[in-house]
């Protein structure tokens, strides 16, 4: 808009809305620690926001990250958790994680990806099988009619997910009771 406009005012402000990797942990091989922290490093969240959001988002835990969220983590904090911080750092110790478990590049592990078949769901489910390949995990789009969609996740009908989580409030309580 500003560059076919360049005197239009714009100004962005957050949703509250949070992508999420969601991994049901019934599930071999996901039952699995290692497969699930190796999936939570693999993951770029930068990149996200990038190709998403144009860099217009902000990294950011279950609460609506500051300025903007009053409950935010603080960015080192956030940097400190498991999949947070140096991007090449964390795929290299998921690549380590996945082989430790058989797996490899001769060797993926294959999995669909279930999300909603709309496109705020399928864009980041492609960047997420995307991200996965370099840890040896092959995905598989599998987009899911969003009348059924909870239904699905509620009865575990799932082994990897993308999902959204928007919170209406910036209160950790209400996130907690929600989540």
């Amino acid at each position: 808009v500003k560059a076919q406009a360049p005197k239009a005012v714009c100004q962005l402000y957050p949703t509250g809305v949070a992508d999420n990797l969601i991994i049901n942990r019934e599930k071999p091989p996901f039952d699995k620690a290692e497969v699930r922290k190796a999936m939570s490093l693999a993951l770029d969240r930068t990149s996200f926001i990038k190709i998403l959001f144009e860099g217009q988002a902000k990294v950011g835990g279950a609460m609506l990250p500051a300025p903007s969220g009053e409950w935010g983590m603080p960015e080192v904090m956030l940097h400190e958790l498991t999949g947070y911080g140096d991007v090449e750092k964390n795929q290299a110790e998921a690549r380590r994680l996945m082989q430790s478990l058989g797996y490899g590049p001769d060797k993926p592990l294959k999995v669909k990806v279930s999300t909603r078949n709309t496109a705020i769901y399928r864009d980041p489910a492609v960047i997420l099988i995307d991200q996965l390949k370099d840890i040896y995990i092959d995905g598989e789009l599998d987009v899911v009619e969003s009348g059924i969609w909870f239904a699905k996740v509620a009865r575990k009908d799932y082994s990897v997910g993308l999902n959204l989580t928007g919170a209406g409030i910036d209160d950790p309580d209400q996130t907690f009771y929600e989540n």
